[in-house]
């Protein structure tokens, strides 16, 4: 993988009844050494404006298991969240967990002229149950949180 920026877009949405929101945003890859890599990347939060993020990966090949630390100006702070998860030649796909069973999911696709990366919210179904009564109906497991791609 060589270092490259990229351009393109970033939806973002908080809750799962809510519509994506696309806006423009810009991600740099960077290789680190022969097994790993960082991802940083900026992205537009509808009410608060520009974020930033950076995910840290490394493992052992690219058929093997991998672990990542991720963070994010609005999404994940003040410490660093960790993943562990596998890589598949250009894909990656971590998982971790927050909140004790809220889980959080990356897959990232590292194409040599396009990344692509899916951000997923992993509600629990113990969860359901601390809803408001006037709450929209909300299913447990995942949901698209960011959806962005990116091309050189």
């Amino acid at each position: 993988m060589d270092d490259h920026d990229l351009t393109g877009s970033c939806a973002f949405r908080l809750m799962p009844n809510d519509d994506l929101a696309d806006a423009p945003s810009s991600a740099c890859v960077k290789s680190i050494g022969a097994q790993g890599f960082s991802l940083a990347y900026t992205w537009q939060h509808p009410a608060d404006g520009v974020q930033h993020g950076t995910i840290l990966v490394g493992g052992t090949g690219p058929e093997e298991s991998v672990e990542a630390s991720w963070f994010d100006t609005w999404h994940q702070q003040p410490g660093l969240m960790h993943f562990t998860g596998k890589r598949h030649g250009n894909r990656v796909d971590l998982r971790g967990t927050y909140l004790g069973e809220w889980g959080w999911t990356v897959a990232l696709d590292l194409a040599p002229e396009a990344v692509s990366m899916t951000m997923c919210n992993v509600v629990p179904k113990s969860a359901l149950a601390d809803l408001p009564p006037d709450a929209p109906a909300m299913s447990a497991g995942p949901y698209d949180v960011m959806v962005a791609r990116w091309v050189r």
